[in-house]
């Protein structure tokens, strides 16, 4: 976060709109989502400027998710995240992903999120590997079009869990109160219109059923149509490009219509530049949160 200087020093009341968001990311609460086509930045995947790798970094990860709704394809910066990724690349290879829920979609006012990678499709919690180191300083920020990892209070506390970022969310670079923010550690190479059909459904209550290690919860912004993971598959580098092409040219389809020949076409949201967050606090109702993992 760029440095306050005293003559730029904002109000009490903008003080407190800010404090009110930066409490809401170290509480794992849910709120509803709102279903309408709300607006999403005009950028695709936003530059940002940092410091050239060294000649013998690591490549980038290829990683192609196929849902229900189409197929995202991520390239992951082993380079700047390694941890994560390989973390990531972890749980995919061994199939831990595959046939699991988008459980969390969120667009209100300046938050608009597509979580997943942690709850099977009736809803039980997967159990995980130990969680990892939070790579928040990389560099890589919290702009739409990236992936991140997605947590618990605790900075170090993430897991299998993740979320893609729709708009630009800068809060979620800056340190909470526990000390940490939040980790990206990929983008999305193509495929980003299916993430904004799935940020558009609509959102109700689901009581997820009771294990012997995790009692029954309620997440209130799981999908009322099922939003999932068919599977998740490491793409060699050879092979990115011919990829990326092929889901460019693939259309979003709605697996909720009735049959019909070929894909049936979803309405992508409306494209245009989103506020910043601590600009229209009153925006997101109660209770909403950033992303972090489900409490067990």
């Amino acid at each position: 976060m760029p440095t306050m200087h005293a003559s730029s020093r904002p109000s009490a009341r903008s003080m407190a709109c800010i404090a009110r968001v930066l409490a809401a990311l170290t509480i794992v609460s849910f709120g509803t989502a709102a279903a309408s086509a709300q607006t999403l930045t005009n950028k695709p995947v936003a530059p940002t400027e940092l410091p050239p790798l060294p000649a013998d970094a690591a490549p980038p990860e290829f990683v192609l998710i196929t849902t229900n709704y189409g197929e995202v394809l991520l390239e992951l910066d082993a380079a700047r995240a390694p941890i994560s990724v390989q973390n990531f690349l972890a749980y995919a290879k061994s199939g831990f992903y595959n046939d699991t829920a988008f459980h969390r979609v969120m667009r209100n006012g300046p938050t608009a999120i597509v979580q997943g990678g942690g709850y099977s499709l009736d809803g039980k919690l997967k159990p995980t590997q130990p969680p990892i180191a939070n790579e928040w300083t990389n560099g890589l920020k919290n702009v739409r079009g990236t992936i991140a990892m997605a947590r618990q209070p605790d900075p170090n506390s993430a897991t299998s869990q993740f979320f893609f970022n729709l708009v630009d969310q800068p809060l979620y670079d800056i340190a909470d109160q526990r000390g940490g923010g939040y980790c990206v550690f990929g983008k999305v190479r193509a495929g980003l219109p299916v993430l904004d059909a799935i940020s558009i459904e609509k959102t109700g209550a689901h009581v997820t059923p009771a294990t012997a290690a995790t009692p029954a919860q309620t997440l209130p912004q799981w999908p009322v149509r099922a939003c999932s993971i068919v599977k998740v598959e490491v793409i060699p580098l050879t092979d990115a490009a011919i990829v990326a092409e092929r889901v460019k040219n693939t259309q979003v389809k709605d697996p909720h219509a009735q049959a019909t020949r070929g894909a049936t076409p979803v309405a992508t949201p409306v494209v245009t530049p989103n506020a910043p967050p601590v600009s229209a606090p009153a925006a997101a109702p109660a209770g909403a949160t950033p992303p972090k993992k489900a409490a067990p």
